[in-house]
């Protein structure tokens, strides 16, 4: 039996072994035989015995001489035989003495027959040797040369000699059974790890050249990668320097479109002459198309942040139906009515708040209602809200002309539309509804769709509730529309300025970086996302330290001098950074924290005298009396506020000659000016620039970390950190 972790062993190999060990035996038993018979022969010519006792021992002494003497002549060729002969001509030798000597224990000299047939036949051989030894010895002992009958009882204290020597026998040979097992068991394995080794090293030796061409290529292309590497840093330069570009570049022509169609569409009052009903027409085309500009460009930037994992999630704890549902519907009532239909709200009221991106939800609800609203003709469009299974159900149900079931896993795919219409008012960019989708699964959600040509498409998403996990939908409605939010790469950021998420979404590599505003959110959010380490500013280090003891795990905390567009570098102590194009709301918004009883007085400072001229009609919409002046750079506007120091400064960054920093800096090194309000109008954005985080840096952990780990924090930090030291003086060669 083979043991455990062992190659199990055929019983043919077994015996086929033991048939060797036995073969080796025979050499060394037949002598011991001869010798045993010339022994005899010794001693019985010392014995003073009758004749024919002595002729009788003498012919068993030379009987099984001779037998001794056939077996070495024979056993090579004809084992079995030898083997055979050996132990009869054994069996013989005590036959004839106990004849001779019944009344001695001449017997005992069968244990030799039992064990020289153990160790050569085998036990069953054995057992049936010991069996007629013991028969015939006891009857020639008993009936034998002695004349009379012996008796019994001796000779069945031989039996059970002859039974225990077999037992004895039987039992010494089993460890040599069971190490022969072990040596055919490691034999087999040496044999099969021998065969391995072979193998392998035909492998290790393909492997080798394979390596060895490997090499000579990759020295080949080593060039090649450096040129590459080079040409990708260019890449992202430019990429960088496009980013840039449209942001600015375009924004600010966009901006004077959008904000002057707007004003033209939606105020046509303010103007002395109306404007006929075609220009009208014309003017609210040209709105509605800039609008439709502005969206995609939007769109293209969001789709690129999510694609690179850098769309950034400011959460807070917020009311769907309140801040997403009633304020998007708001927002889409306009343009559903323009066309006819009816927008429904269905909400279940008292639903329980979630922790959400309230802006992101919005866009992605929009989204919808926007596409429902473009492909609806007739009939109306609904919004409903439910609680479902531990989530917040939103359904967008219309009456449009549906879609078909082949068509249904194409909906959400960027740059896909289902319906080619020929008029342009449906037409789009095919990216709302992807963008939806990727927007839903970052806060852990699913979105689908369900359709039936001519009836209407019902487009729904869930969100889940704190605390909860995303599950499976019983049906798949969309092609991969069911990717799970992996919260072991998100950190949380809390800091007032919900843009400081965003901007460290850019920077911090292979991580969702999530935002909230409220301190007191914490421990609900950390319970939600699971964070990897939060990120905090200085002054809120503490609050934060407080409630992430409120939760039963161990979440790093990192603060430190987190920057924002009021507190970085030139543009600290501003009022606002508006990034263009600028709506009407911005500027309500803004003029709403400066306002003052009578006349307020605003300085506008921009080299293009068509934004001035945007912002002035912006301002003058609004139910306010405004005291407007206009500067078109940095050098006309300090030369105005040295006559008048306006209430608020609206501040254009990129401008020829003193640019707006530059300006900025000016008039905070004026005690008159120190405390003006500024808003920064740009089209590019704050975190486009220099942006630094402040020293210390503190890591709060409260468990230690291995050697390695810690060597590896430690090298980071070597490798971002150096040392500032005074220059080495210049050697001046001696005069002279």
């Amino acid at each position: 039996m083979a043991g455990e972790g062992r190659i199990a062993i055929s019983e043919e190999d077994l015996k086929a072994e033991v048939q060797g060990l036995r073969r080796s035996l025979l050499p060394i038993l037949w002598p011991a035989a001869l010798a045993l018979g010339w022994g005899w022969f010794t001693y019985v010519l010392t014995r003073s015995w009758s004749l024919e006792m002595l002729g009788i021992n003498t012919a068993a002494a030379l009987g099984l001489a001779l037998v001794s003497y056939l077996v070495s002549r024979v056993y090579e060729k004809h084992y079995r035989l030898a083997c055979w002969a050996l132990s009869l001509g054994l069996m013989s030798f005590v036959i004839l003495l106990a004849g001779v000597h019944p009344a001695s224990s001449i017997m005992a000299f069968g244990v030799l027959v039992i064990i020289v047939s153990e160790a050569l036949l085998g036990t069953l051989e054995a057992t049936l040797l010991m069996l007629l030894t013991w028969g015939a010895a006891s009857a020639a002992r008993s009936f034998g040369l002695s004349g009379g009958f012996i008796g019994w009882a001796s000779t069945l204290d031989m039996l059970l000699l002859y039974i225990l020597t077999l037992g004895a026998t039987w039992l010494a040979g089993r460890p040599l059974r069971t190490a022969l097992e072990w040596m055919l068991s490691s034999w087999h394995q040496a044999r099969r790890a021998l065969s391995e080794v072979q193998q392998r090293r035909g492998e290790l030796y393909r492997v080798v050249r394979a390596l060895e061409e490997a090499t000579y290529r990759m020295e080949r292309m080593n060039n090649e990668l450096l040129i590459a590497q080079r040409e990708a840093e260019e890449a992202r330069a430019l990429k960088a320097r496009f980013a840039a570009m449209v942001s600015h570049e375009i924004r600010s022509p966009l901006n004077l479109i959008l904000g002057f169609s707007r004003m033209m569409a939606l105020f046509p009052e303010r103007y002395e002459e109306p404007l006929p009903k075609c220009y009208h027409e014309d003017v609210d085309t040209i709105y509605r198309n800039s609008q439709h500009l502005l969206a995609l460009l939007d769109d293209i930037l969001d789709l690129s942040q999510i694609e690179a994992q850098r769309l950034p999630l400011v959460k807070d704890r917020i009311d769907l139906e309140e801040e997403v549902v009633k304020k998007t519907v708001t927002i889409v009532q306009p343009l559903a009515a323009r066309k006819g239909l009816a927008l429904r709200e269905e909400l279940a009221g008292n639903l329980p708040t979630i922790v959400a991106d309230p802006v992101r939800l919005r866009q992605a609800l929009l989204n919808l209602l926007t596409n429902a609203v473009r492909f609806t003709e007739r009939g109306g469009i609904t919004v409903r809200t439910a609680l479902q299974d531990g989530k917040l159900l939103v359904s967008v149900q219309d009456t449009g002309p549906g879609i078909d079931a082949k068509d249904l896993p194409k909906l959400f795919k960027e740059f896909s539309q289902v319906h080619l219409t020929q008029t342009r008012e449906q037409g789009g960019s095919g990216l709302g509804l992807s963008i939806s989708k990727h927007l839903v699964e970052l806060h852990g959600g699913e979105i689908w769709a369900e359709s039936k040509v001519g009836v209407g498409t019902t487009v729904s998403f869930t969100i889940p509730l704190s605390g909860s996990e995303p599950t499976g939908a019983d049906f798949v409605k969309t092609e991969d529309a069911r990717r799970t939010f992996s919260p072991t790469k998100t950190c949380l950021v809390v800091h007032s300025s919900l843009d400081v998420a965003k901007v460290l979404g850019r920077y911090i590599e292979g991580y969702r970086v999530m935002g909230i505003a409220q301190v007191n959110e914490v421990s609900a959010v950390v319970e939600q996302i699971r964070p990897r380490a939060v990120i905090a500013s200085h002054d809120a280090a503490e609050s934060v330290a407080e409630q992430l003891a409120k939760v039963p795990y161990e979440v790093p905390l990192i603060s430190c001098g987190l920057p924002s567009p009021e507190d970085q570098g030139p543009l600290r102590g501003l009022l606002s950074y508006i990034t263009k194009p600028i709506l009407p709301e911005m500027v309500m918004t803004i003029m709403n924290k400066v306002a003052k009883e009578g006349e307020t007085t605003v300085l506008l400072v921009d080299d293009d005298p068509d934004a001035v001229r945007l912002l002035e009609t912006m301002l003058t919409a609004l139910p306010h009396p405004y005291r407007i002046l206009k500067a078109y750079d940095g050098f006309q506007a300090l030369e105005l506020m040295e006559t008048v120091v306006p209430d608020v400064v609206f501040l254009d960054l990129l401008m020829p000659g003193l640019d707006g920093e530059q300006t900025m800096a000016r008039m905070r090194a004026d005690e008159r000016l120190r405390k003006v309000p500024v808003v920064v109008v740009s089209g590019q954005d704050w975190a486009a620039g220099q942006i630094k985080l402040r020293m210390p840096l503190i890591v709060r952990c409260s468990r230690p970390l291995d050697m390695d780990q810690g060597a590896r924090c430690l090298q980071a930090l070597l490798d971002v950190f150096s040392a500032r030291y005074l220059p080495e003086p210049e050697f001046a060669p001696p005069s002279g």
